[in-house]
């Protein structure tokens, strides 16, 4: 079994690494916390690093691509191959799966741990058996995440997303609302309420992704699009 570790996945778009600043002071910051090491990088040495790994892997020019960055509790810094995507830049995937509510919590469940993961994981199997690949997360009566990414709601052109710690993605989406002017609310996401959202999605390293369905209750993307519009502007 693995030592613990954090993580954090980095989008390059074609060779660019995005925001590597902030996934190292992300990194920094819970580092600290749970483990009682430092760890602030160099962020250009850093960037040279993730560009070297994609080229290593041929990693295509044109398109975006994913670079997984751990950080062991001994301080030990590991650079990960982490696939390519469809698209250029963080759009809106053109599946939109569907979604059931699985009850659970983990330890630290907002910090960004190997820990999480495996709860993630496990909760996508427990998804599989009522059959849907997507698995929104629900600790205490709220929604969290959704495939263990920030889960935001759209209702009366507002968009809503349950109290979380700051992450690179879920900054990126409150970003882009901010471009298009559209307000972002902290609410609880709750359950009982599925059916008054007009949509659902999530943000994570690969871009927005709508869900078609949650517990049956059909959305739509019609925001989640232009978010994403935005978000490759940006």
């Amino acid at each position: 079994m693995r030592d613990p570790y954090l993580y954090q996945t980095i989008h390059l778009r074609g060779r660019r690494p995005l925001q590597v600043d902030r996934h190292a002071e992300l990194l920094g910051e819970w580092a600290a916390e749970l483990f009682g090491i430092g760890y602030a990088p160099d962020v250009r040495d850093l960037e040279r690093r993730i560009v070297a790994l994609a080229e290593r892997e041929r990693y295509p020019r044109d398109l975006s691509s994913f670079v997984r960055l751990e950080l062991a509790a001994d301080g030990a810094e590991r650079l990960l191959p982490a696939g390519i995507s469809l698209y250029e830049g963080p759009a809106l995937r053109s599946v939109a799966p569907d979604a059931v509510v699985v009850e659970f919590s983990s330890p630290l469940a907002e910090a960004p741990t190997s820990a999480r993961e495996a709860a993630a994981a496990l909760a996508r199997v427990q998804a599989a058996l009522r059959g849907a690949p997507v698995a929104v997360q629900c600790s205490g009566g709220v929604l969290l995440t959704a495939d263990d990414a920030p889960l935001f709601a759209v209702r009366d052109k507002r968009v809503l997303t349950a109290p979380a710690p700051p992450s690179v993605e879920r900054q990126r989406v409150c970003d882009a609302c901010a471009a298009l002017g559209l307000e972002v609310d902290d609410e609880p996401l709750a359950p009982d309420r599925l059916a008054r959202y007009d949509e659902l999605f999530y943000a994570d390293h690969r871009g927005i992704t709508a869900l078609g369905h949650c517990e049956g209750v059909p959305y739509m993307s019609l925001t989640a699009a232009r978010i994403a519009g935005a978000m490759g502007r940006l």
